[in-house]
């Protein structure tokens, strides 16, 4: 059958060679087209090391009306952290409300990014994002801890509890087995940390690389000059579109506790909404998605065609074959293989170009936002040519089970 097919497309090799040249551009510009959506649905699948469902974050205001010694820490705990704990206390008795934290620093699913140096020994330092958190932060987000947890998080433990990211770890201390062992500051020395667990990658944007990242207590030296958010896990049953409107309705005035007032409470969903609108990653993926699904269809189309002429061009020859006792499925397997056999002739080529554009980083599909592999690289060839085999056998089928249905007598009497 293989020697048969390819007898007779070496006979029509002139014809055939316009199914050659199209079937070997669009697989390349093809494997572009699905490398880019490959990227697209592993950085939406990624987790980003938080679970943001039903989770709010509440920004307080400050309206500092009264002078008194930030250099004090008793002083800082009276007139900050007592107030914050009492709004943290009301915002957790709200109906509905299952976990309540705060936190500082590095805000998730926005560019406001704080770093800070890390190191063992003072010959190495490795920079790192920072989160200065309460011990409740890790329930509120449902942080999947590889090992440990938030341990030593009182606010005047020496040293300070820290969880730390795959990343950080292996940089400080070459190992993911580092719970227990200590590091410091890197520019503040005398600012030691005992590491209490290990977390999942971490990522502040749905496109964004996984990178280095430390969860540290938020102690009265940065409460004295900053205002920490409150992050707000809600029960499922209990959220709703309006939540969020009937908290500020309910709560606006009881939060207004010493310096402290209700700013704004939003969904970390909305928040994500708007910071990829702001970055303008939405519209660019909507646009570029849009267009690649329309070359795809477009590609069928032009596929669909050439294989329709062909096979309506050889009625004749297909009713010769029903007329000579070939069954109808045995004719269009016959045709099928026919239109395989030329796909695998030009895709062999078209997959050493494709191995070349990969090997140069020749694409532009967020290579910064995920390496090039070659686990990547096969799945998309290999995705490519399950499309394409695809497209090719519903063009040909289509028109030849058609074709298959004539009687030979009429197709043996047109021709």
């Amino acid at each position: 059958m293989w020697k048969i097919a390819l007898r007779q497309l070496w006979k029509n090799r002139k014809f055939n060679g316009w199914f050659f040249v199209e079937i070997f551009i669009v697989s390349v510009l093809l494997w572009y087209c699905v490398d880019f959506l490959y990227v697209v649905v592993r950085k939406n699948a990624e987790p980003t090391g938080l679970n943001t469902e039903h989770v709010y974050r509440l920004n307080l205001g400050v309206n500092v009306n009264q002078d008194f010694d930030r250099n004090n820490l008793d002083t800082v705990e009276a007139y900050m952290l007592d107030p914050l704990l009492q709004i943290v206390q009301l915002v957790h008795d709200y109906p509905g409300v299952e976990a309540v934290a705060y936190s500082y620093g590095t805000t998730q699913f926005s560019e406001r990014y704080m770093f800070q140096s890390y190191t063992v020994n003072d010959s190495n330092s490795y920079q790192s994002a920072i989160r200065y958190v309460s011990e409740e932060y890790p329930k509120v987000f449902k942080m999947d801890l590889r090992q440990g947890g938030f341990t030593d998080w009182g606010l005047r433990a020496t040293p300070q509890g820290a969880v730390l990211s795959p990343d950080l770890a292996d940089s400080l201390f070459h190992s993911q087995d580092v719970v227990g062992k200590t590091f410091h500051d890197y520019f503040s020395p005398d600012l030691k940390y005992k590491v209490g667990g290990v977390s999942s990658p971490m990522k502040f944007q749905k496109y964004d690389r996984y990178q280095s990242f430390i969860y540290v207590p938020l102690n009265q030296r940065y409460l004295a000059s900053s205002v920490p958010a409150i992050e707000v896990r809600v029960r499922a049953e209990a959220d709703s579109p309006q939540f969020a409107e009937q908290f500020i309705e309910a709560m606006r005035t009881k939060l207004n506790i010493g310096f402290f007032y209700l700013f704004g409470f939003m969904s970390y969903d909305f928040r994500s909404e708007v910071a990829n609108i702001n970055s303008g990653i939405t519209q660019y993926v909507s646009v570029v998605v849009g267009l690649v699904l329309f070359f795809m269809f477009i590609v069928f189309l032009g596929i669909m065609g050439m294989f329709w002429f062909q096979v309506e061009s050889r009625q004749s020859e297909i009713g010769l074959r029903m007329a000579l006792g070939a069954s109808r499925r045995g004719v269009l397997g016959y045709i099928v293989l026919e239109s395989m056999v030329i796909f695998a002739l030009a895709f062999l080529p078209a997959l050493i170009v494709c191995v070349n554009l990969a090997y140069w980083d020749v694409t532009y599909t967020f290579n910064d936002a995920m390496d090039y592999t070659r686990s990547r690289f096969w799945i998309t060839v290999f995705t490519t040519a399950l499309i394409m085999i695809g497209i090719i056998s519903l063009s040909v089928l289509i028109p030849a089970n058609r074709a298959s249905k004539v009687h030979p007598v009429e197709a043996l009497r047109e021709e």
